[in-house]
This record gives C-alpha cells, structure tokens and sequence, in this order.
C-alpha cells in the first residue's frame, strides 16, 4: 500500500477498529509511513489502559482503602469505561483544530471542484456520516471521511463568501466556539447540539452569519 492521503485514510480506519489485528495491505502501509505508524502506538497504548481498567479485579473495589486511593481507581476505571465507549469530551478544542486541519491537508484536493454534487450523492454521503444537513450553497465535494474514529461528513459549499470547508462532527461535543488559524486555513469550531462543525476557508474569514445559518440546518 502505498504512502497516500486515500491510503492513510484506509489504514487509520482499521486501526481504529483494532489496533492489533491488522491486515496485511496496512502492516505494509505502516513500514513506510511514519504519522500512520504513530497513530498506531496511540490506539494500542489507549487500547492497553482500556483493557488494564475493565480487567480490573472485583476484589479491588471490595477491599477498603483510605478515600484518596478509592477516588483514583474509580476515576481511572470511569475514563477507562469513556475511552472504550469513544467518549472524548476532555480532549481540548484547539486538538480537535488541529486534526480538522491535518484532514483537510490531507485531501488538499476537495477544495477543487466546481460542479455541484447530485443531491442523491450528498444525501448518501450524510447518512454514512449520521447527520442531516440541507445545505443553502451548493455541496461541490462530499465524502463520509474516518475521523477520530468515526465517520465525519466532509463538505465543500461554493458560498458568496468564497469556497468553504465545512465538516460536520456527530461525535465531538464542544463547550464554545474555537478560532481556528492555521497553515493558510482560517475558521471556526462551533457546537452544534451534541456534536460539532468545523469551518474553514483559505482565503479571507468565515462570515459569522454564514456561520449561524449552516449550523442552524444541521442535526444528528
């Protein structure tokens, strides 16, 4: 396999999966691609933790223990419990940014189409990715990409403003809105009922208004 945006976005989605059983064609990939292979360490170190804090003994919850230590093992037995279930709500905002950001690199060509996508496409492209969304410009690029995990919806919309970037995130809660400032990208990260989106442009801001109309047509 060789060392490409669609082949990264192929061998992250089984690690994800797991970690540990992975097929030959990505083994392969990981020998010549280092951010893949860190991705890998990261998924079975977290994936190590998970199965230390659900293997735990029942006797370790039944022995007494002064209230300090008994706080500890149930605060690393919760976020064991979180981590398993995909719950990344203590992952900071500028991270997920970051990530948004290094997606959006990786498929350096979404940001060249013109023509807009049959609505049948776009619809499909929501499903997999379980949101709702009806856009009011035109959607010229849509794919349900891996993203932490999940799978994300990953839109261009050809807006008055210019060509955006707009990634709907079911899975990602968000306390505030996030300045994003990055590589020529400039946006922002909004909540959006449980889940988030993420806006970018690489010429000029994102219009606030822009932004409080797309967000008000999305749903999970």
């Amino acid at each position: 396999m060789s060392v490409t945006p669609d082949a990264c976005r192929h061998a992250r989605l089984y690690i994800g999966a797991d970690p540990r059983g992975l097929p030959a064609d990505v083994t392969t990939h990981l020998e010549g691609c280092a951010a893949c292979r860190g991705f890998r360490d990261e998924m079975q170190m977290l994936d190590g933790k998970v199965h230390a804090a659900l293997e735990l003994p029942l006797s370790e919850f039944r022995r007494r223990a002064p209230p300090a230590r008994r706080f500890a093992l149930a605060a690393s037995v919760l976020l064991g419990v979180m981590i398993a279930g995909g719950v990344w709500m203590f992952r900071p905002a500028s991270a997920l940014a970051g990530e948004v950001v290094q997606h959006v690199e990786e498929e350096a060509g979404s940001w060249d189409g013109r023509q807009p996508l049959p609505p049948a496409e776009i619809a499909g492209v929501l499903r997999t990715a379980s949101a709702q969304f009806d856009s009011p410009y035109p959607v010229v690029y849509g794919y349900p990409c891996p993203f932490r995990g999940h799978r994300v919806a990953h839109l261009v919309l050809q807006t008055p403003a210019g060509t955006m970037t707009v990634m709907l995130i079911p899975h990602e809660p968000l306390r505030r809105r996030t300045a994003i400032s990055r590589d020529g990208m400039h946006g922002v990260l909004v909540p959006a009922g449980s889940g988030s989106v993420a806006f970018l442009m690489r010429e000029g801001n994102v219009p606030e208004a822009m932004v409080d109309e797309i967000v008000s047509r999305v749903s999970w």
